[in-house]
């Protein structure tokens, strides 16, 4: 196989990966506009993740198969874990500024590294705010499985600060002075390789 035949299929293979997702984002999308959350909608979000399963390890796919399994494990659904999902997907289905930073103010969303290069062995990193993915404790201990360093506060040794995608816009404004300032003025001294990222960024990363 010649080099621009190989270039052909993985441009295929990308077109085909980015059209699933949007059709899963769009399904999500309907499910959650009504601001409620059937039974017979979240089998038929299992029955699609289902045959889609390849999408099982992608975000955000991967995180609406985990949330989804989990509420279905038992076979019960409970309305707590219904609100809980329901507020998840209603996140992951567009109202997720931290997708784009668009709902947020100039002064903070250009904070964010535009294309972050994210490389976990060896590094140290730092989370704030609640994250879709996990529990902090789940996050340390991806964090060290592959080799990297987790601390809890932002340090002349943090090469990351990872800002959670549940984080309201409200949340982000009253804590800016906190993590987040400290690691935009060290990142501002020049004197510090230290990036603030999204949790998309480090999703994606954790899966190379």
């Amino acid at each position: 196989m010649n080099q621009s035949s190989y270039a052909k299929i993985i441009a295929l293979d990308t077109r085909r990966y980015f059209k699933s997702i949007n059709t899963l984002m769009g399904i999500v999308s309907g499910i959650v506009c009504d601001d409620k959350l059937e039974n017979s909608e979240i089998q038929y979000l299992s029955t699609w993740l289902t045959e889609n399963s390849d999408l099982s390890q992608e975000y955000p796919a991967s995180v609406i198969y985990r949330r989804v399994r989990e509420v279905l494990r038992d076979g019960v659904i409970t309305e707590e874990e219904r609100i809980h999902l329901l507020n998840e997907l209603k996140i992951l289905s567009g109202n997720d500024f931290m997708a784009t930073g668009s709902s947020l103010p100039d002064h903070i969303s250009s904070v964010f590294d535009a294309d972050p290069h994210v490389i976990i062995p060896g590094n140290v990193f730092v989370f704030t705010g609640e994250f879709m993915w996990g529990s902090r404790d789940s996050l340390h201990h991806a964090i060290e499985h592959r080799g990297g360093y987790f601390k809890k506060s932002v340090t002349n040794s943090t090469n990351y600060l990872v800002v959670g995608s549940k984080a309201s816009p409200d949340w982000i404004t009253e804590n800016f002075g906190r993590k987040i300032q400290k690691a935009v003025d060290m990142a501002e001294s020049g004197e510090y390789e230290i990036a603030i990222i999204r949790e998309a960024d480090w999703v994606i990363a954790l899966d190379k």
